[in-house]
């Protein structure tokens, strides 16, 4: 809960702000998970939203790179560059991705009880995107999709996950909360 505090995953507000704004609430719940094994266990907790689908919603599709694109960076970090130069692949994963992203819409959860400033009589306005809500996936593509934009890459016009810095050199893929490199060395 200080990590949410820290980051301002959301705001405190009474019930009936909800009134004013017309947004809708959603309810949360832990997801644990044992990052270790049965002798040494390293358990995760993650307060999730829970929204669900109630039906189709084409708006909230966040792309997913081709095959293609992954073997043509494969194939270019196979092959030396000129002058002999050498390519290296990276791949990042972005830790609590989602926590970066603003929330664009009026949406609300149900204050978790071990909020330490928990009261039934409240509920938390989301300014950060949670996983479980229906388009965190989106917004966090958008956001990386930005940064990346502002650093000098220019997105595919095949595809919006695929982006190249001419300058530099460097290919990128961006999937979900990861994102691969293309570097020439």
């Amino acid at each position: 809960m200080n990590y949410f505090r820290d980051m301002k995953v959301y705001e405190r507000v009474p019930r009936s702000h909800l009134a004013t704004t017309g947004g809708k609430i959603i309810g949360t719940m832990w997801i644990d998970t044992n990052k270790g094994d049965a002798d040494n266990p390293n358990v995760r907790c993650r307060l999730v939203g829970k929204e669900f689908r109630t039906g189709p919603d084409d708006a909230l599709f966040a792309s997913t790179p081709l095959l293609e694109a992954l073997r043509l960076i494969i194939s270019r970090a196979s092959t030396l560059g000129a002058r002999g130069k050498k390519n290296e692949i990276m791949i990042n994963d972005v830790s609590r991705a989602y926590f970066y992203a603003k929330c664009p819409r009026d949406l609300y959860v149900e204050l978790p009880v071990e909020d330490p400033d928990y009261d039934p009589n409240f509920i938390g306005k989301l300014r950060l995107c949670l996983y479980g809500t229906r388009d965190a996936a989106l917004n966090w593509q958008s956001t990386l999709s930005e940064h990346l934009e502002c650093q000098g890459f220019v997105r595919g016009v095949g595809h919006p996950s695929v982006f190249h810095h001419k300058e530099k050199n460097i290919w990128t893929l961006v999937h979900g909360d990861d994102y691969l490199s293309l570097i020439h060395i």
